[in-house]
């Protein structure tokens, strides 16, 4: 191309000196130069668009190149949308057969696409909602919220009654997908829910039926216990016995009970402004007592100016069962920390003790119920294992979450966090019963 240019150039100067016009020779042979150049430009934009009366332009060996790297770029593309439209057609076939709802969002929560589930459980419709915002097809007010994308996290999940209909429940969370998108996946719950509450009914239905005849039996046995009569002398171990298991017993079918309550309960409990640094050393002085002999030691670094709003029974049974597991997990002589305070991330207890500590493996189940480290060595303890359950349970009710830090030999430190919203200006005692907080 350029030894073409360079005749081009020459036979015009050639010209142009035999004229004596060379400037003007020059001009005109620089201007056909640049037309033809963009008349193969223009080919060049044709041919690309799909124009079936263009050709490429091959008029040079550097135009040649061009539509040549051009036409290898093209079927390479080719190659790739039919390769990602044999993937898109897999997922959606995929997605198509899953009995869980899947709808793709853009990254204003628009929707973008929607499988066949999403129809039956949300009552969307891909032909008609694509491209509207999400939350103009799903109005429940807790899903609405759930969405919002400065308080979202991936681990998070969500219930609401399905649009369709208000006997399914749904489940629901999002997920990172493609390119600024999100996934919401959404499933029937409602069997499972329906099943987790026969199971808490048939639990609690069965302790309270239970707790009546054990009262008399525990009645019956601190009567012969206590009784001077010279013909029950042989039989005082034995009923000794057999009042610390019904005692037990019984300890267990009221924890069973409070729990019971706690996830059946809908509506919260009325709440209060709470002193909790005199709470702390109430339970601590029963903790002293608990301990008797062993002789732990147990000191209360609380703020006595902090207050909390919430429900005082069930703080003090939360706080109790963490401050009571410490005494009976730590052996004789060690020392038991209850610390109570606020900072800017909420405000916090923790519950601090040198006792055996707990294995890393076991820690993700401890709130689980009857959930045992150490089986024979937690019924000697006197606990029921539904302790930190009720624990979980109630600073959920809160709005708080339990941190539990072990290690084996060293101790173990339970943590109660609760947001900053619950902090409440102390009240004097008079008016503390009168007045609720929120």
């Amino acid at each position: 191309m350029c030894q073409r240019l360079a005749l081009i150039f020459a036979g015009a100067g050639l010209l142009g000196w035999m004229t004596s016009q060379l400037m003007l020779c020059l001009l005109l042979a620089a201007l056909s130069g640049l037309t033809w150049q963009l008349w193969q430009l223009y080919q060049l934009d044709r041919w690309l668009n799909g124009d079936p009366a263009a050709t490429p332009p091959w008029a040079s060996p550097v135009w040649q190149e061009i539509a040549a790297h051009t036409a290898r770029l093209r079927r390479q593309s080719r190659k790739r949308k039919r390769k990602l439209s044999r993937l898109l057609q897999q997922f959606q076939q995929a997605t198509a057969a899953l009995p869980d709802a899947a709808v793709v969002l853009a990254e204003d929560d628009r929707m973008v696409w929607c499988n066949s589930a999403s129809q039956t459980l949300l009552g969307l419709s891909p032909g008609r909602d694509v491209g509207l915002p999400i939350t103009h097809l799903l109005r429940h007010p807790v899903f609405v919220a759930f969405l919002n994308p400065r308080t979202l996290r991936e681990s998070d999940r969500v219930e609401f009654p399905s649009p369709v209909d208000d006997g399914l429940l749904l489940g629901a969370r999002i997920v990172p997908y493609g390119k600024k998108q999100r996934l919401l996946l959404a499933t029937d719950i409602s069997r499972m829910r329906r099943l987790e509450q026969m199971q808490r009914d048939f639990v609690a239905n069965v302790s309270h039926e239970l707790r009546t005849p054990l009262t008399v039996i525990t009645g019956y046995l601190e009567t012969l216990v206590d009784s001077e009569d010279v013909a029950l002398e042989h039989w005082r171990q034995p009923l000794r016995g057999m009042q610390q298991q019904s005692g037990r017993m019984l300890h267990i079918i009221e924890d069973l009970l409070l729990l019971a309550r706690l996830e059946s309960q809908k509506e919260r409990s009325p709440r209060r402004p709470i002193a909790v640094s005199k709470l702390l050393i109430d339970i601590a002085d029963d903790a002293l007592a608990l301990s008797g002999d062993l002789g732990h030691r147990i000191e209360v670094i609380a703020d006595p100016e902090l207050w909390i709003c919430g429900c005082e029974k069930e703080l003090r049974s939360a706080f109790s069962n963490l401050v009571f597991n410490a005494v009976r997990y730590t052996p004789a002589e060690g020392w038991i920390e209850i610390r109570w305070w606020g900072d800017e991330g909420g405000i916090h207890l923790a519950v601090k003790d040198n006792g055996e500590g707990i294995a890393p493996q076991h820690l993700p189940r401890l709130t689980e119920r009857f959930y045992r480290v150490n089986r024979d060595r937690s019924r000697g303890s006197g606990g029921t294992g539904l302790g930190l359950s009720i624990v979980k349970h109630i600073l959920n009710h809160h709005g708080g979450q339990l941190q539990i830090d072990s290690e084996l030999g060293v101790g173990s430190v339970f943590t109660c966090d609760f947001p900053p919203e619950l902090r409440v200006e102390p009240v004097l005692t008079a008016a503390r019963h009168g007045s609720a907080c929120r």
